[in-house]
């Protein structure tokens, strides 16, 4: 099973560029490309170098394109073998070749929620629901035919198949032979069960918003804070330049959870590393974040979590536990990385 985490935060927290900082990653300790599925609208335009040169291949999900059927046979690891076709009868997938591929980037959980719910509105889907009587139909002209739109409201028992659905289509992700298989979402406040307030990646329906952070090993939140600042700019009249204001935006990706400033509402956050090395991992990151710039960020989070599990699996007592336990089994010594064990 694949390593996998969650990057989620608001539009413009550098979500997409933590995608391009991930390829790299990937490309270092595994040489090979990453495979980038799109469901968002933005598109992936930070990553258009690594996308150049083949280092990202990407995909984007149509909405209108089947979605149900495409992003579960991707999730298993198939792949259009034509990435630029969006015509349904024309789209052809194959098997990846693992060969070339080492780890994979979904944007994001929301849009693909999202794309889930419209799509069993608009087909008026029924799971358990007596009746579902709000489909209905609306006329338009088109190449002077006369053509019928389907729409629909959205049911409880579509929330449901959502959530399911999506919960398969990431344990289909982590099961494939990658390195790292990251995730994006937008945040989303939603209410628990027992009406609290509560943050975290947004998924349509409340209840997924709190339990979908286990469904990957990291889970880290990217907040973006306005930061003002002066500067000077000439004068469209001559003469001095003139003092104006500007706003940069800085974002930090925390791994631990952490108040919102304003409410004092907890986002959820969580690093995958053992116990033993959470202090490490505060040592490198004090503050419980790190701030990416546009040459690293989420790359770098990637190796040290590598360093810290290489670390503790070196540790004086796991090796002595082991050896013990093969002098108990009457084993020889087992072969190790050291000693040349493929």
């Amino acid at each position: 099973m694949a390593r996998s985490g969650v990057i989620y935060g608001p539009t413009g927290s550098r979500k997409t560029t933590a995608v391009k900082h991930f390829s790299h990653y990937i490309a270092e300790t595994t040489g090979k490309a990453t495979l980038l599925f799109s469901a968002d609208g933005g598109g992936w335009a930070p990553c258009d170098p690594e996308v150049e040169v083949g280092m990202i291949r990407p995909y984007r999900c149509e909405s209108a394109t089947l979605p149900l059927v495409i992003m579960r046979k991707i999730s298993q690891g198939y792949w259009p073998i034509d990435s630029q076709e969006t015509a349904p009868e024309k789209i052809n997938l194959s098997m990846s070749n693992w060969d070339e591929i080492g780890g994979i980037a979904v944007e994001g959980w929301s849009s693909m929620s999202q794309m889930l719910m419209r799509y069993a509105s608009d087909k008026g889907l029924k799971f358990g629901d007596k009746e579902y009587t709000g489909l209905f139909t609306l006329p338009i002209t088109v190449d002077s035919n006369v053509v019928y739109e389907k729409f629909g409201p959205s049911t409880q028992n579509h929330y449901g198949f959502v959530q399911n659905q999506l919960y398969g289509l990431t344990m289909n992700f982590i099961s494939l032979p990658v390195r790292y298989v990251l995730f994006t979402a937008h945040e989303s406040k939603a209410e628990d069960d027992d009406r609290t307030t509560i943050y975290g990646p947004s998924i349509a329906g409340k209840k997924a918003t709190a339990v979908a952070p286990s469904w990957v090993g990291d889970c880290l939140h990217a907040q973006d804070f306005a930061v003002k600042r002066q500067i000077k700019v000439p004068n469209p009249a001559g003469g001095d330049p003139l003092e104006t204001e500007i706003v940069d935006t800085v974002v930090r990706m925390y791994y631990k959870k952490h108040p919102d400033p304003a409410t004092g509402i907890m986002f959820p956050a969580k690093p995958r590393v053992t116990p033993e090395k959470i202090r490490e991992l505060e040592k490198a990151y004090p503050y419980g974040y790190f701030e990416p710039t546009t040459e690293h960020g989420f790359d770098d989070y990637l190796r040290l979590c590598d360093r810290l599990s290489a670390d503790q699996a070196k540790s004086d007592t796991l090796k002595d536990w082991r050896a013990k336990a093969d002098v108990k089994l009457g084993r020889g010594p087992r072969p190790t990385m050291a000693t040349g064990a493929k």
